[in-house]
């Protein structure tokens, strides 16, 4: 009976007359706060909020819908509970109960009782009649709302045993709960279904800035696009940047946005006097919920150099094992202060960062944090060379500095592989580290990392590694780690066609390892100044010089080397129009290849051999050489090996007039190597214009690893 007057009728023996008692209509309480102001966005969040509440009238289950809403502070949960409630409040004709449980704030968090005692009041029960009880004034609250259409929003909660005494019995009510924290006990105990309130996507964020500042917005599109970024699309922070935008009307975006960007005073612009809108305070809230350990792994995220994250590289910060830090991370994840998105890496957004930054320099020393720092150094070091060991075999190997930690396994070269590409970003910024102590090591990260640059043509992380690095050996003046680091050096600027820088290296790396006494490098500077000079056209003498490094390969039982140097030789000759000479050579090195086990330089010697075989009209052997070098690229996962075998294949198709199979091959190595910004893609654009190949482009040259 909803709000009506209740007739109650006492049965059994009736002896004298009959008493009707009529009780007085409850009250209908209407506690929702005002509809938040320019809201925007969260469609998929109002549906799943919607369909987990459709279906309320006439429904067979013996309880409430209740409904989780979680997300990281200050991402707008209360918001959308209060905007959706607003929107369905006709459709609870009995009333709107709402709390703030202050579960997360500078208060401390509300009893239930305490909320129970205000629901009765303003559901009509006098104070004198409401129970002393927690468990009798619950039952109260329960028989009030039974059969009674009512919303009861329970805003910021932090456990289920603060929600628990506040669900309504009855199946004709509805509660929405919102928590920065995943209450997993509703979910498995009431059935709650949960909806997840994420960053608000770019073209929404982009909105509510646009609603809070007004036309300066479109003004100044690139200051607007980076103050989004630096709020990590978190509302409560645009709203922040907003007011600021606001109250400031002659500051320029571009000036905020500057302020914004510098990690030094972030928080601090996001800051205000009101502390549920000040970006530091309210993260502050979620952190000192936390338990010790959970805390200690949030703090170390301020010292981690990178972005995203595993378990791993989480147990090298805070020197646990990985199933510890796993236990850390799912802290953490509950509480919103990671996100998972469901691949096993993890990832915490700038604000936070910056958060955590703060506090790890509050609560840490500064011995900790360097240390921290180290070992994920060591962490990352040892896996790489235990990674580029599976994609690099037989590649000449240097001891290496620090401790072996935990890591995972890699059984074949995809795994291998795909931990390279996931850390590629986190391997790069951990070179931009200010620590002496890294100093003397970053060459040996480098020169680890040198194999999986090469195979992947990562130029730009590949020279600015290197780049990285070589500083630190100048700076602790080591010398034969000076020179391994420019002979690397040199092979990027190389590949990206800057030869006088290229050459510059390699002379250097010469004279280096002539002073240190190593013969394998100086040979390997010979062969990689042959690139060079194959480059500007010196043909022979790149031969000249090719022939002295092999013969110190050969000497030294070197066999990959001894291969490389082969098939380097066989491009001159190729480029010399000496084809017997040139097939004979790659026919040496692929056997060595084959019998090393190396898929990647097999692929780049049959590209050449496929080459060579075009040029001289063996289109048979021409065509099968590039469909093997393309078998193989795949296999170990060589984008540019790939292209270049689909430049092949469709230049073998273009001269037997097959324009559209050209058209084919030629599409994908263009989108291969465009995608790397490979300047073959040049090269090939000339072919297609023509449709047809006259010559073969002159190819990388590559140096011995």
């Amino acid at each position: 009976m909803s709000g009506s007057v209740g007739t109650v009728v006492q049965a059994g023996t009736i002896v004298g007359d009959v008493h009707f008692q009529t009780f007085p209509s409850l009250p209908v309480p209407q506690q929702l706060p005002p509809a938040p102001g320019g809201f925007v966005g969260r469609s998929e969040q109002l549906e799943e909020l919607s369909a987990g509440f459709s279906g309320q009238s006439g429904t067979s289950q013996a309880g409430p819908r209740i409904t989780l809403v979680c997300g990281t502070a200050g991402v707008g949960k209360t918001a959308l509970a209060v905007h959706w409630a607003h929107q369905v409040s006709a459709d609870f004709p009995d009333g709107q109960l709402y709390v703030d449980l202050r579960g997360y704030g500078p208060n401390r968090p509300l009893d239930p009782g305490e909320v129970l005692a205000g629901f009765l009041r303003a559901l009509g029960t006098p104070a004198e009649e409401i129970p002393d009880g927690l468990t009798e004034r619950a039952a109260l609250y329960r028989s009030l709302l039974a059969g009674r259409r009512v919303l009861v929003v329970l805003d910021n909660a932090c456990a289920e045993n603060q929600v628990r005494p506040l669900l309504p019995g009855s199946s004709s009510c509805c509660a929405l709960v919102t928590s920065r924290r995943v209450l997993s006990g509703l979910i498995v105990g009431e059935g709650a279904a949960l909806v997840r309130v994420d960053l608000l996507t770019a073209a929404a964020a982009l909105e509510l800035f646009r609603t809070l500042v007004g036309a300066r917005v479109d003004e100044e599109p690139a200051a607007a696009d980076s103050v989004i970024r630096s709020c990590a699309r978190l509302p409560l922070a645009l709203r922040v940047a907003g007011q600021a935008a606001r109250l400031r009307p002659s500051m320029s975006l571009a000036d905020l946005a500057a302020d914004l960007t510098d990690r030094e005073i972030q928080l601090d612009v996001l800051g205000d006097d009101d502390p549920s809108t000040s970006a530091r305070t309210v993260f502050s809230w979620s952190y000192e919920q936390l338990p010790g350990d959970a805390a200690r792994a949030f703090r170390s995220l301020g010292v981690y150099p990178g972005h995203d994250f595993d378990a791993y590289a989480l147990a090298a910060l805070l020197d646990i094992t990985p199933r510890a830090a796993g236990r850390a991370i799912d802290s953490l994840v509950r509480a919103h202060l990671v996100q998972d998105p469901g691949s096993g890496r993890f990832d915490v957004h700038d604000l936070l960062r910056s958060y955590a930054e703060e506090i790890a320099e509050q609560h840490d020393s500064d011995n900790d944090r360097r240390s921290a720092v180290q070992r994920l150094f060591d962490y990352y070091l040892h896996t790489a060379d235990k990674a580029d060991r599976v994609i690099t075999p037989h590649r000449y190997r240097i001891p290496l500095e620090g401790a072996v930690r935990a890591s995972p396994a890699f059984d074949d070269h995809d795994k291998a592989l795909a931990w390279l590409d996931a850390e590629r970003p986190n391997t790069t910024a951990i070179f931009r580290v200010a620590d002496p102590v890294l100093d003397s090591r970053l060459w040996l990260l480098a020169y680890t990392l040198r194999g999986y640059y090469f195979l992947s043509k990562q130029w730009k992380d590949w020279t600015e590694t290197h780049e990285l690095a070589l500083e630190a050996t100048q700076r602790n003046g080591h010398h034969y780690a000076e020179a391994q680091t420019r002979n690397n050096l040199g092979l990027a600027l190389l590949e990206q066609g800057q030869l006088d820088a290229a050459a510059d290296h390699y002379e250097k790396a010469r004279k280096l390892f002539e002073s240190v006494g190593d013969i394998h490098g100086v040979s390997n500077a010979l062969a990689n100044r042959a690139g060079v000079l194959h480059h500007l056209g010196d043909n022979e003498s790149a031969l000249q010089e090719l022939e002295r490094a092999l013969a110190c390969y050969e000497q030294t039982g070197a066999r990959r080397n001894v291969a490389i140097t082969l098939r380097r030789m066989a491009r001159i000759e190729i480029d010399l129009e000496r084809f017997g000479a040139a097939v004979s050579r790659l026919g040496r090195a692929l056997d060595l290849f084959g019998d090393l086990g190396l898929p990647l330089d097999s692929a780049i010697a049959f590209n050449c051999l496929g080459e060579a075989h075009h040029q001289v009209g063996n289109q048979v052997e021409a065509k099968q050489a590039h469909e093997r070098a393309a078998v193989l690229s795949d296999e170990c996962g060589s984008r540019f090996e790939c292209a270049r075998a689909h430049h092949g294949l469709g230049r073998i198709a273009a001269g037997r007039g097959r324009i559209s199979e050209a058209e084919e091959h030629w599409e994908e190595a263009f989108a291969r190597y465009t995608a790397l910004g490979a300047s073959e893609a040049r090269l090939l654009d000339d072919e297609r214009a023509a449709l047809h190949a006259t010559a073969v482009p002159q190819q990388r040259s590559e140096a011995p690893r």
